[in-house]
């Protein structure tokens, strides 16, 4: 039988130097995080789903650039779904810069319709959003844990945090279902400097057989 469970590592990039709540919540650590979980990528054999907001491509260009040149996926992070169609006609010059055009974006919150606005829906095939939602034309994928900055904003530590995480990852080996984790590495910066915690996760996957693959990957037939 063919397995359709999965991990996906989802790496949200939004952090930009004059962010204030965030900057004194988790410091200014985003792009060397971004260097470590590369090197992390490399060594596990893995492939990172990324995704930027349209601040984030214009303050660090450099770490799209990164990604996409170890081969790693990058689509839209949209911020704000009320102004979605003029920051995405935004986002698509920004990707085109990095010659990639997005095939997909993530949302912090359910979208707030059942369709996407038609400049959208023409360009798109799939959504990553919390909770399971359904939406004309385009494949959804619901992020069912916490992410890492909702659960540290939430009071959680960074041990608590990975065992929720790493027992997300068993009961989709067992029940053979898709899992997409959030992290963000200016989180990642503070809580998780040396990504020891992310890596527990990471060889939990490889250990109970569930396999790595991005957003665009399980689109694939």
């Amino acid at each position: 039988r063919i397995k359709m469970g999965f991990l996906c590592l989802r790496v949200d990039l939004d952090y930009v130097p004059w962010d204030s709540p965030d900057a004194h919540d988790f410091g200014h650590g985003e792009p060397a995080a971004v260097l470590r979980l590369l090197e992390l990528a490399r060594h596990l054999g893995i492939r990172l789903h990324a995704f930027a907001s349209n601040r984030a491509m214009r303050a660090f260009p450099a770490l799209p650039e990164a990604l996409l040149g170890e081969g790693h996926d990058l689509d839209w992070f949209c911020k704000k779904p009320e102004e979605a169609e003029s920051r995405f006609a935004q986002a698509l010059d920004l990707m085109g810069d990095f010659g990639a055009s997005p095939l997909g974006m993530c949302l912090r919150a359910p979208w707030p319709s059942d369709a996407l606005p038609e400049p959208l829906a023409r360009v798109l095939r799939f959504v990553s959003a919390p909770g399971p939602q359904t939406l004309k034309g385009v494949r959804c994928f619901p992020v069912e844990t916490r992410t890492d900055r909702e659960a540290i904003r939430g009071g959680l530590s960074a041990r608590a945090w990975t065992d929720a995480s790493k027992a997300a990852v068993r009961d989709a080996a067992a029940r053979d279902r898709e899992l997409t984790l959030v992290v963000r590495p200016q989180v990642l910066a503070k809580f998780d400097p040396k990504l020891a915690h992310l890596r527990e996760v990471l060889e939990m996957a490889r250990a109970v057989d569930l396999p790595y693959r991005t957003l665009r990957q399980a689109l694939q037939p």
